[in-house]
């Protein structure tokens, strides 16, 4: 999508690779199966392979990603296999995750869920689409709350 394509041995390395710098903004999805540095705004749901968020980042939209690395704001569920939240991340909205890190300092309005995965010695989690994610944290939640 943004992703820098050159020639030679990193030619393959950068393919899967998408920078969208701070003075960029996104209305609509993104989803690619590499990885993607977002330091800008993407109004719409991100799918990837792994995500880096900048401190300047915003994602208003749901967040599916097999490792994710969230420094900035997000207003969206977040499904990922590997999380970190650093210190400056903000999350609003649900967090679906198969390993978790969080940093001092970290804000997150929602429930956390841990999805059964590879870390647990049953069949790695698929990775879903966006769209079949917001049923799926509803449905999750809700069988949660039932058995409270």
């Amino acid at each position: 999508m943004f992703g820098r394509a050159g020639k030679g041995a990193g030619a393959a390395r950068e393919a899967d690779f998408s920078f969208v710098g701070p003075e960029v903004t996104v209305t609509g999805d993104v989803a690619t199966s590499g990885r993607i540095h977002l330091d800008g705004k993407v109004t719409g749901d991100v799918r990837c392979g792994g995500l880096t968020q900048g401190e300047s980042g915003e994602v208003r939209g749901n967040i599916v990603a097999g490792e994710a690395r969230l420094a900035g704001l997000v207003d969206g569920t977040v499904e990922a296999g590997i999380l970190a939240l650093e210190h400056s991340a903000r999350v609003t909205g649900d967090v679906l995750y198969e390993t978790l890190s969080i940093a001092s300092g970290a804000q997150v309005e929602g429930r956390f869920k841990r999805r059964k995965g590879a870390g647990d010695g049953s069949a790695p989690a698929k990775a879903t689409t966006t769209a079949a994610a917001r049923p799926r944290a509803a449905e999750l939640f809700a069988a949660q709350e039932a058995a409270e």
